[in-house]
């Protein structure tokens, strides 16, 4: 199967989580790491989940799942141990038109979750449309070695920086060439020695040779 491949936004978008086990509290806490207004439907949660359903972060519906559970929902994650449960979730998703991933059979979803190396706002992701996951698990780690923690870095000081280029730098093709001589100058590897002051320094270095 071919997928399209796609990053989104969840930010305050109301999602579904059923299951309340190992799996389930995985791709919970990662859908609410991205923002989402988080609910989760099942008997029983592990103490993750139960924290923060006691600290009001998501949602807690403790019963087992129905199709009423999905009004609203952007997307859905089948997630319980019972693989009749989770084909049903998937089936109720596909007829309301609900995105949902089945973690146990994967192909009956609409999307996949891939595998993925996180560097602050540097996402990378990784898949081979299921045809071996272990490879996908290989490349990830190899990834892993080659985009450490200072690319992470790297961003965080990007960000900042086209903040404020945006007030300072007007023209838009001179903040781009900013942008690309620092990505293609030795900032990272400076950041990536642990010489940050160092890295500031040619940072601003940079944003004056070609921005004046």
């Amino acid at each position: 199967m071919k997928y399209y491949p796609a990053f989104l936004d969840l930010r305050d978008r109301p999602c579904l989580v059923v299951g309340g086990g190992p799996v389930a509290e995985r791709k919970a806490i990662s859908l609410f790491d991205a923002g989402a207004d988080l609910s989760v439907v099942s008997p029983t949660l592990t103490p993750a989940l139960h924290e923060l359903a006691d600290k009001g972060k998501i949602t807690y519906r403790k019963k087992n799942f129905d199709q009423h559970d999905l009004t609203g929902m952007f997307l859905a994650v089948a997630a319980t141990d019972d693989g009749a449960v989770n084909m049903a979730v998937a089936h109720a998703c596909r007829k309301n038109g609900v995105l949902v991933n089945v973690a146990t059979a994967p192909d009956e979803g609409t999307f996949v979750v891939p595998s993925v190396v996180e560097r602050g706002d540097l996402l990378i992701a990784i898949s081979t449309c299921g045809d071996s996951p272990a490879l996908a698990r290989r490349i990830r780690e190899e990834l892993e070695r080659t985009y450490g923690p200072e690319y992470g870095v790297f961003l965080e000081k990007m960000a900042l920086l086209r903040r404020k280029l945006l007030q300072e730098v007007p023209n838009e093709e001179d903040r781009r060439k900013v942008f690309q001589a620092l990505v293609d100058a030795d900032i990272v590897y400076l950041l990536r020695a642990g010489q940050v002051h160092e890295a500031d320094n040619r940072i601003a270095e940079i944003v004056k040779a070609v921005a004046g």
